[in-house]
């Protein structure tokens, strides 16, 4: 087997069992026997629990950061509907992949490691720009206020990712409604052009 898939195949498993209990519980060789291989074979691949886990942080972050990059080459010069897409996806994500949304779950209410907290920050930091971007764009074609600031609202547009997380692990049961990304993005209104104006024609 390819020394890829074996790691692949290492991580997968390693998630899975990291959502079923905690970090500190877990052990290497509960690890190990999770994906099948010999506690050696593990640590051949990773040094220690830590690595094994960070490399499970970038194995996720991975998966979502394909798919954002695919709906923003889909969506090129379409900000808007790039940042409606990218909300979709990763809500569908969510809720396709328990594991993962629990693991997810479990890093963000375990940041206290500075280790995990840089790895965090850092996947934060990358949504945070991009969505950013997308937002200036959006400025320059006239579909966004220009009183906002771009980086305060990608703050909160990331910010409800993490939302989405604890919603779905709630089971709430707005997360199942077909409506909800439209719901969702709505939360944007208040920064497209002319919505001002919009409001008060509504108010009248």
């Amino acid at each position: 087997m390819a020394k890829v898939d074996r790691q692949n195949e290492i991580i997968l498993a390693s998630i899975d069992a990291f959502s079923r209990t905690n970090y500190e519980k877990a052990t290497t060789a509960m690890l190990a026997r999770e994906a099948g291989v010999a506690e050696g074979t593990l640590y051949k691949y990773f040094p220690s629990k830590k690595e094994l886990f960070l490399a499970c942080c970038r194995y996720i972050e991975e998966l979502l950061i394909t798919r954002y990059d695919a709906i923003y080459k889909e969506y090129r010069g379409q900000p808007l509907e790039s940042l409606k897409h990218v909300a979709a996806s990763y809500l569908d994500f969510v809720r396709e992949n328990p594991s993962m949304r629990k693991f997810l779950a479990f890093v963000l209410n375990n940041s206290f490691d500075e280790d995990f907290r840089r790895e965090l920050e850092g996947f934060i930091n990358l949504n945070i720009r991009a969505t950013e971007r997308m937002l200036r764009q959006a400025q320059e074609k006239g579909e966004v206020r220009e009183d906002l600031d771009p980086r305060t609202v990608a703050w909160f547009y990331v910010g409800g990712y993490f939302t989405l997380i604890l919603m779905t692990e709630m089971e709430a049961e707005e997360v199942e409604d077909p409506a909800f990304v439209a719901k969702y993005m709505n939360m944007l209104y208040g920064v497209q052009a002319g919505c001002l104006e919009d409001a008060g024609r509504r108010d009248v």
